[in-house]
C-alpha cells in the first residue's frame, strides 16, 4: 500500500479503520467453510459499514455504504486468493 500523501487526520483514520477491519476477516469460517459463502460475511461488511468519523459540530459521518463495504471485503478476500501460498513459495517437496 503506498504512503498516505495528505494531512488529512480524518483520511488516516479511515484508512487505518477500514485496513484494521480488512485484514481481520478470517479467510475462513468457524466451520472451514469459505467467509463468503458463509453467514458471518455480512458482520464483516457491516464493520466497514459502520465506520464513521465525528466532525467538529460533533455529528456522525458515515463514509462508507453497504455496497462500497461489500466490494472492499470482496476484494480483500479475492486478492488474497491470488497470493503464492507456501507450495507455490517452495514448491510441492513436502
Amino acid at each position: 500500500m503506498q504512503k498516505q500523501k495528505s494531512k488529512s487526520q480524518i483520511l488516516e483514520t479511515l484508512f487505518e479503520e477500514v485496513d484494521e477491519q480488512l485484514e481481520s476477516i478470517p479467510t475462513l469460517d468457524h466451520d472451514g467453510g469459505l467467509i463468503e459463502d458463509s453467514m458471518h460475511m455480512d458482520m464483516y461488511t457491516d464493520a466497514i459499514a459502520n465506520i464513521h468519523f465525528t466532525d467538529s459540530l460533533n455529528r456522525k459521518h458515515y463514509p462508507f455504504n453497504k455496497t462500497i463495504a461489500t466490494i472492499l471485503v470482496e476484494d480483500e478476500l479475492e486478492c488474497r486468493k491470488l497470493e503464492p501460498t507456501k507450495e507455490d513459495e517452495y514448491g510441492n517437496n513436502v
